[in-house]
């Protein structure tokens, strides 16, 4: 005789057991919600740790390059820790001297549109047309060993191909990872305007020199500096609080309190309130010293803030004699704990340049006021 039971048992546990294989629709909404939830709260913990490897990462870079600029200096006949452009570097009076920030190593930048006539990244006055291709900035050579092409043909003149081609290189010691283009309120129109554009495609290079307090001259006609740029290191006074390199974003709050920058065009009324850093607080970004050593830095200088927030100018007088330059200088951020631009107290060095302006230029190279501020 069957065991009805247990057929009964069997056909009961089925039926359970296929009754538990499906999720109520409410079920299904708990559960989403359950991860809707945990997707909340993780994801800010995953920005702040994204940000916070970009911004180690591109301290690594600014270290590797000042380290790399010790080793340029070792070999270099003047004692220079920064590599100086051969195109930078002359005495011919018949055509103006400029200062770059970004030369000394880097790819092509797509830099400000028609410079030499035609449109970028051609016309680029950071490429390979007008002679600062990856070939000839100085640092590439010990940063990258396998060496680049130089795109000119036998007329030295440019290769059209091989001049695109140089503005799309991946040279990664040179690119912040978090470089995301320019700050506002810099006076930086070229690159404001282009505002998608990172400092790396601009400039060819995420990172600036360190070219503070070049060119103002006695009026014979020379150049001369009293930051590193152009200056042995064993005459730097203060290695490890002299500024070597910054992330370019660092490089243009300098000029923050616009409402004292009156003698730069271009640039907006009044006072700025921040200024922007690629790896987030505000005045913070990353930068090498001359004793070969990196740091995320907050720049503004403690105690110069006002109750509103606004950068209250540095008492420049404390480091200028000469009325003139610190009428110039008056809303410029030269020093804070722990760094200075400038290597006073060591006297002004003759760089053995041609001023033919004479005067009191400054011959930077990154002439880009133009046009408004957006």
């Amino acid at each position: 005789m069957p065991d009805i039971r247990s057929d009964n048992v069997v056909r009961v546990a089925g039926r359970r057991r296929r009754g538990r294989s499906a999720f109520t629709l409410i079920e299904l909404l708990v559960v989403i919600a359950i991860i809707a939830m945990l997707i909340a709260i993780l994801l800010p913990s995953l920005e702040a740790a994204r940000r916070a490897a970009k911004k180690s990462a591109c301290k690594a870079h600014l270290k590797n390059i000042a380290t790399s600029s010790r080793v340029y200096e070792a070999d270099d006949p003047s004692g220079w820790g920064i590599p100086v452009h051969p195109g930078q570097y002359t005495q011919d009076t018949q055509n103006p001297t400029f200062i770059g920030a970004y030369e000394w190593g880097g790819k092509s930048g797509i830099g400000q549109n028609d410079f030499l006539g035609y449109p970028a990244p051609y016309g680029s006055k950071y490429g390979t047309p007008a002679g600062f291709g990856p070939p000839t900035r100085p640092m590439n050579n010990i940063l990258y060993t396998s060496g680049f092409t130089e795109n000119r043909d036998s007329d030295g003149n440019w290769d059209r191909n091989g001049s695109l081609a140089d503005t799309l290189l991946d040279l990664d010691l040179y690119k912040c990872p978090g470089d995301d283009g320019p700050p506002r309120g810099a006076h930086c129109q070229d690159w404001i305007n282009n505002d998608e554009r990172s400092s790396y495609d601009h400039f060819g290079n995420s990172y600036a020199a360190n070219i503070f307090m070049i060119g103002w001259s006695d009026g014979s006609g020379t150049i001369s500096t009293n930051s590193p740029y152009m200056r042995p290191i064993t005459r730097v006074p203060t290695p490890a609080r002299t500024l070597y390199y910054e992330e370019n974003i660092g490089r243009w709050a300098w000029s923050c309190w616009t409402e004292t920058c009156d003698f730069l065009p271009g640039i907006n009324p009044g006072p700025t309130k921040a200024l922007s850093g690629w790896h987030g607080p505000d005045w913070s970004y990353n930068r090498s010293f001359c004793d070969g050593h990196a740091e995320f830095q907050r720049i503004i200088v403690e105690g110069t803030e006002d109750s509103d927030g606004f950068f209250e100018h540095y008492r420049i007088e404390t480091i200028f004699q000469d009325q003139d330059k610190q009428t110039s200088m008056r809303c410029i951020i030269v020093r804070g704990p722990g760094w200075a631009k400038d290597t006073l107290p060591q006297e002004y060095l003759d760089t053995g340049l041609a001023n033919p302006g004479g005067g009191n230029d400054r011959p930077s190279y990154e002439d880009c006021v133009h046009g408004t501020s957006p």
